[in-house]
């Protein structure tokens, strides 16, 4: 079972048709100097762009997002800003970033007895995915990773200073991901063999959290990659999230099972739509799911009812109050899609 939390500091918002949205800033620091090369980026998108030497941006995208849009720079504390698309021009004017403020190293007065290699192979395994080989999905900065084994909780926990730069050759993406959290949780077993006593560790659950920015590897997107990422959405997390928001679980080939049973799609959910986002109240502790009648998946909740707020783009409302297991708890940052995903077709070749 896998508690998955991908996307954080998630806001809401209208969403609107295809129209043109202009948004423009200007960065500077304290000391009211410009800073060059910020990265203006909505989270979880492909939407972003960098600042010129004067400190200053625009970005135009063709609709609204729902995500927050985040203003960084490497030595600086990261803003958020919420946008409101009431109008078609927004200027965010002078945006000022306050210098970081060197992290302390936490001291720890257990040893950690696992050597890197150890915890980096967990971490590619729970962070990137099971199948990142096979997806030619790796960390181009991996070094950044810091990692530590806590032995009195038996987790691995995960940092890092910098954005992590995803390369993912399968779907044709770089993704820069700004790891907030990560932590991996196992059972330790303790076993005699040959009269010797020994200690097995098994993998039981995690969880990760970050923003996230998704770039085009190419400038032109070859069909190969757009069908590999057709491939990819179904069956996924975000399929789900938009069929059940809009009530097309069975149009797009989910089945519901609870207790053994295959159940009417929507005798489990009480779903209720408001504005712009659709209430979902999930009405049993643990629900699974089939794709096509092959790949199943569940969810899994730790109270007798939970609800959930998904908006327009698939995105879930508390992360945290939903586990993840089967193919759907699989899928990590080697089956990452952007949020616009479908939502902002790429255009022909």
């Amino acid at each position: 079972m896998t508690k998955r939390i991908v996307f954080f500091l998630i806001c809401f918002q209208s969403l609107a048709g295809l129209a043109q949205h202009s948004i423009k800033g200007v960065v500077i620091d304290e000391s009211q100097q410009p800073i060059e090369s910020a990265n203006i980026y909505f989270d979880g998108t492909t939407f972003g762009t960098v600042t010129n030497t004067k400190g200053e941006f625009t970005l135009q995208i063709d609709q609204t997002t729902q995500a927050s849009l985040l203003i960084s720079s490497l030595g600086y504390t990261s803003e958020t800003r919420t946008i409101s698309f009431k109008i078609s021009s927004i200027d965010l004017g002078v945006i000022v970033l306050k210098k970081g403020v060197s992290d302390l190293e936490e001291v720890y007065i257990e040893n950690d007895p696992w050597p890197r290699e150890r915890k980096l192979a967990y971490f590619r395994k729970w962070f990137l995915g099971e199948d990142y080989k096979d997806k030619k999905t790796k960390i181009l900065n991996e070094e950044e990773v810091q990692l530590r084994f806590i032995s009195s909780s038996n987790t691995l926990v995960a940092s890092s200073k910098v954005p992590l730069k995803v390369q993912n050759k399968y779907l044709s993406y770089l993704i820069e991901y700004d790891l907030m959290a990560f932590e991996l949780f196992f059972k330790k077993v303790n076993f005699t063999k040959d009269e010797k006593k020994q200690t097995y560790y098994n993998e039981h659950s995690s969880y990760y959290a970050g923003t996230s920015f998704f770039k085009e590897l190419k400038d032109k997107t070859r069909t190969k990659f757009l069908e590999r990422r057709e491939k990819t959405y179904k069956g996924s997390i975000l399929h789900f999230m938009r069929s059940l928001a809009s009530k097309e679980l069975e149009e797009n080939k989910f089945k519901t099972i609870h207790k053994k049973n295959e159940v009417p799609p929507y005798q489990c959910f009480d779903i209720i739509k408001t504005n712009n986002l659709t209430s979902v109240e999930i009405l049993v502790q643990k629900l699974i799911l089939l794709y096509d009648g092959f790949e199943q998946s569940f969810i899994q909740v730790d109270e007798n009812s939970t609800t959930i707020y998904i908006d327009a783009y698939g995105n879930f409302s508390p992360i945290n109050s939903l586990y993840f297991g089967g193919d759907m708890g699989k899928q990590k940052m080697s089956s990452l899609l952007p949020l616009n995903y479908k939502i902002n077709p790429p255009k022909d070749e």
